[in-house]
């Protein structure tokens, strides 16, 4: 017993410190990898992609609408021949959905309906076919937490 004590005052202070600084360590890159972009952008030289989460995080189970905007290098807007959306949960197997894009109205914008079946980081992919030209954009985002 005599010999715990001792051994147990040397290390009960370091022990201490370590799980202090451990913890908030913890607590600053934990809220700076829960920070997701509103809106994810691709730029392949003549076109930028952009996708945009809605203002609020989503809601399980009910649509959201994202958007997508498809522009030329100096800004005016392009309607895509082909654009297809999918989402999914990074390291879950709840599988991977579509999204059906439909025009809005505005030239080069288009809006689709997402419904996550999940709590979580998800993220969108667009494909979008201009020309000769395919571009992708992944967007993450979060569903569930307000």
């Amino acid at each position: 017993m005599n010999v715990i004590r001792p051994l147990l005052r040397r290390t009960l202070r370091p022990m201490a410190l370590v799980a202090a600084v451990g913890l908030a360590l913890w607590y600053v890159y934990s809220s700076r990898a829960s920070a997701l972009p509103a809106e994810s952008s691709a730029l392949d030289g003549e076109y930028r992609i952009t996708v945009r989460s809605p203002a609020h995080s989503p809601a399980i189970l009910e649509p959201s609408r994202f958007v997508v905007e498809i522009a030329d290098r100096s800004g005016l807007p392009v309607q895509a021949e082909k654009l297809e959306l999918k989402y999914w949960m990074p390291g879950m197997f709840c599988g991977m959905f579509t999204a059906e894009a439909g025009k809005t109205g505005q030239a080069g914008v288009y809006e689709a309906a997402v419904i996550p079946v999940m709590t979580g980081r998800w993220v969108m992919e667009a494909r979008i076919e201009v020309g000769e030209k395919e571009i992708v954009v992944r967007h993450p985002f979060e569903a569930g937490r307000s």
